[in-house]
């Protein structure tokens, strides 16, 4: 799953990343006047939050192990239809 972080000394409250994230991964608490990260799991890792955070408080860490068809089995498949080929 990939990590959200949200560095709450640095954030000034500005909902832009609440905003930029179109996939509503990002939630805004209105009482506390911060982003929450509600469903990290859905992150698509577009990086628009982190990319138009004005005060470079919020950072995406993919997880690139989770991804549906890793490398290994790429460079696999591409082997066997060479072979089959």
């Amino acid at each position: 799953m990939n990590t959200i972080i949200v560095n709450k000394e640095q954030c000034i409250g500005c909902k832009i990343c609440f905003k930029a994230c179109f996939i509503d991964v990002i939630k805004w608490d209105e009482a506390a006047k911060r982003p929450i990260i509600k469903y990290p799991e859905e992150c698509v890792q577009c990086m628009f939050c982190e990319l138009n955070c004005p005060k470079r408080a919020i950072k995406v860490e993919p997880d690139y192990d989770s991804y549906l068809f890793p490398r290994e089995y790429i460079c696999r498949m591409n082997r066997e239809e060479k072979t089959n080929g």
